[in-house]
């Protein structure tokens, strides 16, 4: 059993005033020297700004703290690695390692594993083929707004119907090694940096990487659809079904509309379902996503983008 040792022999603890002087600077440096959106923000699901890369680098310039990385590489089978990152901070001064932090990094990462496959035209190449309208004749058409050639193809076509769309496993897996690598890095970096600087009462671990969190008590509404007008709330007969095809229409189409804002497009799209049909798409999104879709489809932004 190991014999106690009083924490004089160890070392004299910091003062109050050397701690909270610490403090005043990690806050003082966040004020005058870091930029929001550069060297931390704020991510949806925390309390508190996320330390970024940038925001670490500055940190350890401010207590002169020399970063090095001890980097292990693991083979998992079908092209996919993982690193697992670790970072030691040294003061440049004394040469004393002031913390240690781990990073993790995998291909296996669905935005690295996964790409969207879309529908390629055979004549031009572009991914641009979209379903033609049954007014129009049906078929696939290579569109031309989406930098298409403007081929048209018929309902069977084979060149079109039998290619892979939606979520397929990313074939140029070899590509995003340097990119898991690097990200592996900043995270043990961040890690370390927030360990040895006693700042993880003011920033939050980096989560740019991570899947979001849900706050806590979430902006209303979270379980129920967005605010769709009247009219399609009454819709009883002739709901359009919602096959996977339908749902994945909407789903890309609302997430395009959002990043242009254009809510009259948006509140179309969802105007032929029913309430039950809105809360199975709606279930498709994430809570950040929600509210910006709630943002847009409130009467008030029924004009158009603002």
């Amino acid at each position: 059993m190991n014999a106690i040792v009083a924490y004089e022999e160890i070392g004299s603890p910091l003062s109050v005033e050397t701690v909270k002087h610490q403090i005043q600077v990690i806050q003082q440096v966040m004020k005058d020297a870091m930029q929001d959106g550069t060297h931390y923000g704020v991510i949806p699901g925390t309390d508190k700004p996320t330390l970024l890369k940038a925001g670490a680098e500055k940190l350890c310039l401010t207590f002169r703290l020399a970063p090095t990385y001890t980097i292990t590489k693991t083979d998992l089978g079908n092209g996919h690695r993982e690193y697992e990152i670790r970072c030691t901070l040294t003061h440049i001064p004394s040469g004393q390692v002031f913390g240690e932090g781990v990073g993790i990094c995998s291909t296996m990462e669905t935005k690295y594993r996964y790409r969207k496959a879309e529908r390629v035209c055979p004549t031009c190449g572009a991914s641009s083929i979209i379903k033609g309208k049954a007014e129009y004749g049906g078929g696939w058409l290579c569109f031309a707004k989406k930098g298409g050639c403007g081929a048209k193809f018929k309902d069977d076509d084979q060149s079109i119907v039998s290619q892979a769309v939606g979520r397929v496993e990313n074939p140029d897996i070899a590509d995003i090694y340097n990119t898991a690598l690097k990200i592996g890095k900043k995270r043990a970096h961040v890690d370390a940096v927030l360990t040895a600087t006693a700042a993880s009462d003011i920033f939050a671990q980096d989560l740019e990487d991570e899947p979001q969190r849900a706050p806590e008590k979430p902006a209303a509404p979270t379980r129920e659809p967005p605010p769709i007008d009247a009219e399609s709330e009454r819709v009883a007969e002739g709901v359009i079904p919602l096959s996977d095809e339908i749902k994945k229409e909407v789903h890309d189409k609302t997430l395009l509309y959002l990043n242009v804002s254009d809510a009259v497009k948006m509140r179309a799209l969802w105007k032929p379902f029913g309430a039950d049909e809105h809360r199975v798409l709606w279930s498709m999104f994430d809570s950040k996503q929600r509210t910006a879709i709630t943002k847009l489809m409130t009467p008030a932004a029924a004009a158009g983008p603002g």
